[in-house]
């Protein structure tokens, strides 16, 4: 089986961390046994990218020996379809299925494509209930419990001071960094100490050394998809205390020291001393194992596995 792997995110040089869960896909589908080449491009700053990839993928799939293409995000769907020579995968990775003119984008090409969702959320929003759910994978050798003044002293952090992570980027408006402050300005009251610290902008290595050292993780973004942000925090036994967005209801539901909040600075405030309170459980990082690497690799080779016998059976 030989894929190309269409992407509009993914690691460079200068940007490291952007599409990171796409090259670690790739690399577990390659561990697996799967013959996979690489198609990437930048339609984030300038959308005339997403035309200028047209030619260059028509050509790439006329010259490789490829069974099938595997787009990442909806809008790189569409740019698969331009070309008819095989067929295509589209995982849809959550904003693309909210901002209306592209979920209207994304309802054609998941049904031109093999739609794979990465929660329930999208595949509602595009009404296609029988879709694959396969979220992004965690890397839970990465990202594990470690011993937290370790990890503090590492960090440089305050070792006895209580730390809340924000996972996002505070110059990313849906991410509401506004909100997260206001909640720790509120749980301040109660807890002087407590400090915050945000993923954005770290290396893997340092998101993971930083989501071991804390003692919650809020999230309080206005709309996601399967933030990986959170199953990461789980992996290192770290809780997470959410508004309900996404799949992070689903994904925390029953965990010890997690908890579900309206969006209201005193109610995540009231979550959050709660979770530094509670500390660690097994539990967590159970349920983060639940989509380990290995484990969404060979569930995304069994799309693939679909979508070409498929293909014989049409042809037949």
């Amino acid at each position: 089986m030989k894929v190309l792997v269409l992407t509009n995110m993914y690691p460079t040089t200068t940007d490291p961390w952007t599409g990171s869960f796409v090259a670690e896909q790739v690399e577990d589908l390659r561990r697996l046994g799967v013959d996979i080449d690489v198609f990437s491009f930048d339609g984030r700053l300038d959308r005339k990218g997403y035309f200028r990839a047209i030619p260059k993928l028509r050509r790439v799939v006329r010259e490789g020996d490829f069974g099938l293409v595997h787009a990442h995000y909806g809008l790189t769907g569409a740019v698969a379809l331009a070309q008819r020579r095989v067929p295509t995968v589209t995982t849809f990775h959550g904003s693309e299925t909210f901002i209306p003119w592209q979920r209207s984008v994304s309802w054609v090409v998941a049904r031109l494509t093999t739609p794979v969702f990465v929660s329930d959320v999208g595949r509602r929003r595009l009404h296609l209930a029988d879709a694959a759910i396969i979220p992004c994978a965690v890397d839970t050798e990465r990202f594990r419990p470690r011993d937290q003044a370790e990890a503090r002293a590492e960090l440089g952090w305050d070792a006895a001071a209580p730390y809340v992570v924000f996972p996002g980027s505070r110059r990313v408006p849906i991410k509401r960094a506004d909100l997260f402050d206001a909640a720790v300005e509120e749980a301040r009251r109660e807890l002087p100490e407590l400090r915050a610290a945000a993923l954005d902008g770290l290396s893997r290595d340092e998101a993971a050394l930083t989501l071991a050292a804390a003692g919650v993780t809020v999230m309080t973004s206005d709309d996601e998809g399967s933030p990986v942000a959170v199953r990461e925090s789980l992996a290192c036994a770290t809780p997470v205390v959410s508004v309900p967005v996404g799949d992070v209801p689903e994904v925390i539901s029953d965990l010890p020291g997690c908890a579900i909040c309206e969006r209201e600075p005193s109610a995540l405030a009231q979550a959050l001393l709660r979770a530094i309170g509670a500390g660690r459980s097994p539990d967590l990082r159970k349920r983060a194992e639940e989509t380990s690497r290995p484990q969404v690799a060979r569930s995304i080779i069994a799309v693939y596995e679909r979508t070409l016998a498929g293909r014989i059976k049409s042809r037949g």
